[in-house]
C-alpha cells in the first residue's frame, strides 16, 4: 500500500497513521539509510528465518537481531507484541500477525539508478519468495552474512576530538583489536587509534571527518559482546 500525506501533517499524526496502516500488513519493510554504511537489516530474533532470504537477495553484510532493542523502532512496534503474546501463552499457538524488518539501504550518499534498480529487484524477489506477489520463486543467492545478536554489536566512540581518518572499509570483516580509524589532533599531530573490541563486520560509520569527544564513529556487527539497555546507536 502506498500512502501520501500533506506536508503540514504533524509528525505524531504521521507516525500514528503509518502504524495504523502497518498493523494490517503481513510483512512490513521499514526502509532507511545510515550516514555511511554497508547494506544491513534489523529485525526481531524470531523473525530471522523469515528475513534471512531478504538479506541474501539484498547482499546484506549484517542481519542484526534483538527481542527488545531499547529504542522502540517502528518495526518492533508491529512485530514484537506478537512474540510477547506467544511467550505469555506458551500453551497456545500464537503466530506472528506481522513480520517486520528495518532495512538500512547503505548510506545517505549511495544514490544512483543501478543501486535503486538492484535493490528494488531484490525486494520484489523476496516478495515472490514469501508469496506476497505472483511469480516463480527466485533462486536464493548465497548469504554474505549470518544473523548476529544486536547486543553483540559494538558502537565505536571518539575518546577525543580530531580529524577522523578511517583505516578499514565498510563491509570488511575485522578482527578483535583491529584499528578501524584514527583521530589526528590538527595542532599537535598526535594520533589516537580507534580499535574494535570484538571481531565482526564493520558495517556503518559517521559521515563527518572532524569529530568531538563522545561522537559515535562507527558500528561493528560482532559476536562476543553482551551489551544491554539501548542497543541501537543514535
Amino acid at each position: 500500500m502506498l500512502a501520501s500525506f500533506p506536508v503540514e501533517t504533524p509528525p505524531q499524526h504521521l507516525k500514528a497513521t503509518l502504524l495504523a496502516l502497518a498493523l494490517h500488513a503481513d510483512f512490513v519493510l521499514d526502509l532507511h539509510c545510515d550516514a555511511e554504511a554497508a547494506m544491513h537489516l534489523y529485525t526481531h530474533t524470531d523473525s530471522a528465518p523469515i528475513f534471512a532470504p531478504l538479506a541474501a537477495h539484498l547482499g546484506a553484510r549484517a542481519l542484526l537481531l534483538a527481542d527488545v532493542s531499547g529504542g522502540d523502532p517502528f518495526d518492533e512496534a508491529v512485530s514484537r507484541p506478537w512474540a510477547e503474546l506467544a511467550r505469555a501463552f506458551p500453551d497456545r499457538p500464537v503466530p506472528f500477525g506481522c513480520q517486520s524488518v528495518t532495512v538500512e539501504l547503505r548510506g545517505q550518499s549511495d544514490v544512483d539508478d543501478a543501486m535503486a534498480d538492484a535493490d528494488a529487484g531484490a525486494i520484489l524477489a523476496f516478495m515472490r519468495h514469501v508469496g506476497v506477489i505472483a511469480g516463480e520463486k527466485p533462486v536464493l543467492p548465497a548469504a554474505l552474512c549470518q544473523p548476529t545478536a544486536l547486543e553483540a554489536s559494538e558502537p565505536l566512540v571518539a575518546p577525543t576530538a580530531g580529524i577522523l581518518v578511517y583505516r578499514r572499509e565498510l563491509g570488511e570483516t575485522v578482527e578483535a583489536g583491529a584499528v578501524l580509524a584514527e583521530l589526528i589532533d590538527p595542532l599537535s599531530g598526535a594520533v589516537t587509534p580507534i580499535r574494535c573490541q570484538s571481531g565482526g563486520v564493520f558495517f556503518a560509520r559517521s559521515a563527518l571527518r572532524f569529530v568531538t569527544p563522545g561522537k559515535r564513529l562507527g558500528k561493528v556487527a560482532g559476536t562476543s559482546l553482551k551489551r544491554s539497555g539501548r542497543l541501537l546507536s543514535p
